[in-house]
């Protein structure tokens, strides 16, 4: 039986470029450590440029701009050359263009199998504005909000008042559209409100002003099986050290919180917890595997967001809590693979 030819797509124009390469370059490791499969990579560089590579480079974390410049697209014609003779792509891209449904649309338009959700799915749960109308219409727990659209961003002084009304504070302050909580501000009061309003403006990006939420932080993944049923995973609490949330730094620095696995909570919050995983999942149509993130309250869950594209770095969340359950990281990897070719992962090989 011939071995499929894995390509691991990695970088991308977006703000969580550096996040995405120490993504790839821990599924490229780990995939290419199988007898299984052929596997190779391709970066897409932060001028848009794509190269195929023999190794990945160690570099250092941070975030990028938030706006970045599109590639033009003889460029992006020339890259997608690349992937011709692969059997699946392996998306190891977070933000734009690698999250919100663009490359999964391109994909899919060339019959390339990929890993993780389709469009639709990708391009909503990108969309925290759009998710969470999904979320409500269902009836999960989400924290109240004010959307802001750009043209609307140009009367900041005009909105503070209606943004306290509706919501009093603390309040928080991000992207619509983003992750790895770059751009992400807290406010207590109107000043603070104002100036990360301000900050924005010049961005021309949808806003998410949310009610900030007060409780414990915590994560939960689910797997979807080749039978296409789900399965969550265990449930992790988050105690960021580095920052008064779980920010950049508190999220991909060496030390930067304690991710705690089990979680302990009790079992009731962890079915609770689960269950609205699972249904996140289901209500966005996602494909393979999604990670929703929450705030424990006195009263319950509270759901933030859906992932569907986390993190695989070495302190990413989803990893470790598959290795909780059971499953190292290069059988995650290899498992994620072949759902994606529509094989049993028990089986094939």
């Amino acid at each position: 039986m011939t071995k499929p030819h894995v390509t691991v797509l990695m970088g991308g124009p977006s703000a969580e470029y550096s996040v995405s390469m120490a993504s790839g370059r821990m599924v490229f490791n780990a995939l290419a450590n199988l007898d299984d499969l052929i596997v190779d990579a391709v970066v897409i560089h932060e001028d848009g440029v794509w190269e195929k590579v023999q190794r990945i480079p160690d570099d250092v974390m941070h975030p990028a701009a938030l706006i970045h410049k599109a590639p033009s697209r003889q460029v992006t014609l020339q890259g997608l050359h690349l992937l011709e003779a692969t059997d699946v792509v392996f998306l190891a891209l977070h933000g734009t263009f690698g999250e919100d449904g663009t490359i999964q649309a391109v994909l899919q338009t060339l019959h390339i199998p990929y890993t993780g959700s389709g469009p639709l799915a990708s391009g909503t749960a990108m969309n925290k504005h759009r998710a969470k109308e999904l979320f409500q219409f269902h009836g999960l727990p989400t924290a109240p909000e004010f959307y802001i659209t750009p043209r609307r961003a140009e009367s900041v002084d005009r909105m503070l008042p209606q943004i306290e009304t509706r919501l009093g504070y603390p309040l928080v302050i991000k992207p619509n559209e983003g992750g790895s909580s770059v751009g992400i501000y807290m406010a207590a009061n109107r000043e603070e409100l104002r100036d990360a309003l301000m900050e924005h403006a010049n961005t021309a990006l949808p806003l998410l002003v949310e009610k900030k939420v007060v409780g414990r932080e915590l994560t939960c993944a689910v797997l979807e099986e080749y039978n296409e049923s789900l399965t969550p995973l265990p449930v992790i609490e988050i105690v960021p050290h580095a920052g008064s949330f779980f920010d950049f730094t508190s999220k991909y620095q060496d030390g930067g919180s304690d991710e705690i696995c089990p979680a302990p909570i009790d079992h009731k919050s962890t079915q609770r917890i689960q269950d609205l995983t699972v249904r996140a999942h289901q209500i966005l149509g996602c494909r393979g595997f999604s990670r929703s993130d929450f705030i424990l309250t006195a009263e319950g869950p509270i759901l933030l967001e859906v992932n569907t594209i986390p993190g695989m770095t070495p302190n990413s969340l989803l990893p470790k809590a598959a290795n909780a359950y059971g499953l190292e990281f290069p059988q995650l990897m290899r498992r994620l693979v072949f759902l994606a070719l529509g094989k049993n992962p028990d089986t094939a090989g």
